[in-house]
């Protein structure tokens, strides 16, 4: 009996694993500087009155009030507690945007992702190689069978 060919779980597990691996050298490279040191920002009302640090985890640090502030009404303060700490949140937020930018552009390595995708597509290509063959043996059993049944 001629040898078919044949696909097995491997055929299809390499494209993945390939795409597994490109993920997970990506992701390593990405969380590279991760354990950078706790930062903190920190942001005030327009008068000065109050003053806000939030730290890189999103927690308020601490609320500066001044002295001066405590002769505002208590509305007044209250405002200016909100705007100093809305303030420091959207430091946060651009600190993050930026950290987050330039940790992605560091971890952006053209020459690995092409050899990722050159490996991707060898493997892909013979999988459709093999598939093809498949379909011609397929063929052929069948232009076989079908003159078999005619002979008898």
């Amino acid at each position: 009996m001629p040898d078919h060919p044949h696909l097995t779980p491997r055929d299809f597990a390499g494209v993945l694993d390939i795409a597994h691996d490109a993920l997970a050298e990506w992701r390593q490279a990405d969380g590279a500087g991760a354990e950078e040191e706790s930062r903190t920002v920190q942001a005030a009302d327009p008068e000065g009155h109050v003053r806000a640090t939030i730290g890189t985890d999103g927690r308020v640090v601490s609320v500066d009030i001044a002295p001066r502030a405590l002769r505002l009404p208590s509305e007044d303060l209250a405002a200016a507690v909100v705007v100093a700490v809305n303030a420091a949140r959207a430091q946060l937020v651009q600190l993050s945007r930026e950290t987050t930018r330039s940790r992605s552009a560091a971890a952006w390595d053209p020459t690995r992702m092409m050899r990722h995708q050159q490996a991707a597509a060898t493997q892909v290509g013979s999988l459709i190689a093999k598939l093809s063959a498949m379909m011609d043996a397929a063929g052929q059993a069948a232009e076989s069978g079908g003159a078999s049944d005619r002979r008898q």
